[in-house]
C-alpha cells in the first residue's frame, strides 16, 4: 500500500501581516478608550496630594501662632527663602499687682504680689501652670514684647532661673526666682496682668527653589532672627517637613491695633504645584491672647 503524503502547512506572510495590523487597531482603540481615565486618576491623585499638603500647612502654621507669645511674630527673607518666627507659650496665668493682697498681712502681701519695675524673688499667679513645661517667663506690653527676643526686662534668659509650685487649695501658683530675683520692667504694665510661660522659638521656613516649607523647634533664642536651615541647625534645632511641591510663599505680619482688642494679624500665601495642577494656601491667624 502507498501512503499518503501529509504536508505541514503553517501562517503565510499576508496572514501575520493581518494578525499585526488587527492586534496594533486593537492596541490604539484601548490607548484611546484607557488613556483619558488613567490621566483622569493621575490627576485626581496629584490634586490630592496638593489639597493634603495644603491642610497640612494651614494646621501647623495656624497652630503656633495662635499659641505665640503676644507680640513676638517676625518675617524676613535670605534669597529663596521667607521665615517666619514666633515664641512659642506652654501656658498663661494672671498675676497680682500692687494692692490686689491688701487682706494679708505686709509680708505675705510683698510675697505674693508682682513688683514691676524693681527686681523681685516671689510672687503668685492666679491660675495653674506648673505642671506645663517652660525654660522663660515673659511679662510685657504690645510695645515691649518683641523685646522678648533679646530678653532684657521682658524674658527671662536662660539658664531657667525660676521655679513654680502650686500654693495648694487656692488654685494658685507660687514663682520663685533664685538669687537677686528678677525685674520685669515693661512700661507700663501688662494691662491683663498676664504673665507667660515660654517653651522656646518656633520657626518656619518657605523654600522656593528647594520647593519646601519646613517647621524647626527646639533652638536657641537669638536677637536676630536666623533666616537659614544652617542658621537654625547650627543653634540646635528639629527640622520637620511640612509641605513639598510649593513655587511660592508670601507671608505680611500686620502690627496689633493700639486699642490692643488682638494682637498681631500673620497672613500667609503659599502656592503648591505637580505637574500643571495648582492651588493656593491663604490664610490668617493672630495670637490667642494680648500682652
Amino acid at each position: 500500500m502507498i501512503g499518503r503524503a501529509r504536508t505541514a502547512r503553517g501562517f503565510t506572510l499576508i496572514e501575520l501581516v493581518v494578525v499585526i495590523a488587527i492586534m496594533a487597531i486593537l492596541a490604539v482603540f484601548m490607548v484611546f478608550f484607557l488613556a483619558t481615565p488613567v490621566e483622569a486618576y493621575l490627576a485626581q491623585s496629584r490634586r490630592a496630594g496638593l489639597v493634603d499638603s495644603a491642610d497640612h500647612v494651614l494646621r501647623s502654621v495656624v497652630a503656633d501662632v495662635r499659641t505665640a507669645l503676644p507680640s513676638s511674630l517676625r518675617s524676613g527673607g535670605a534669597g529663596s527663602v521667607v521665615a517666619v518666627e514666633m515664641l512659642s507659650i506652654a501656658g498663661v496665668a494672671r498675676y497680682y499687682g500692687p494692692g490686689e493682697k491688701s487682706g494679708l498681712p505686709p509680708a505675705q502681701q510683698a510675697l505674693e504680689e508682682l513688683s514691676i519695675g524693681s527686681a523681685d524673688t516671689d510672687f503668685y499667679t492666679l491660675g495653674e501652670f506648673v505642671s506645663m513645661n517652660g525654660a522663660y517667663l515673659a511679662v510685657g506690653t504690645q510695645m515691649t514684647m518683641p523685646g522678648a527676643y533679646s530678653f532684657g526686662s521682658v524674658m527671662t534668659p536662660l539658664p531657667k532661673s525660676f521655679t513654680v509650685s502650686p500654693v495648694g487649695v487656692t488654685v494658685e501658683d507660687a514663682v520663685h526666682f533664685s538669687g537677686a530675683g528678677f525685674d520685669f520692667a515693661p512700661a507700663p504694665d501688662s494691662p491683663t496682668q498676664s504673665v507667660f510661660l515660654v517653651s522656646g522659638p518656633i520657626s518656619y521656613l518657605c523654600d522656593t527653589a528647594q520647593h519646601t516649607l519646613q517647621r524647626y523647634s527646639g533652638y536657641t533664642v537669638t536677637a536676630a532672627q536666623p533666616l537659614t536651615d544652617a542658621a537654625l541647625m547650627a543653634a540646635g534645632a528639629t527640622r520637620g517637613l511640612i509641605a513639598q511641591n510649593v513655587s511660592a510663599c508670601t507671608v505680611s505680619i500686620v502690627p496689633a491695633p493700639a486699642s490692643g482688642a488682638f494682637d498681631e494679624l500673620l497672613i500667609l500665601e503659599v502656592t503648591l504645584a505637580s505637574s500643571g495642577e495648582t492651588l493656593t494656601v491663604f490664610d490668617e491667624a493672630a495670637p490667642e491672647y494680648v500682652p
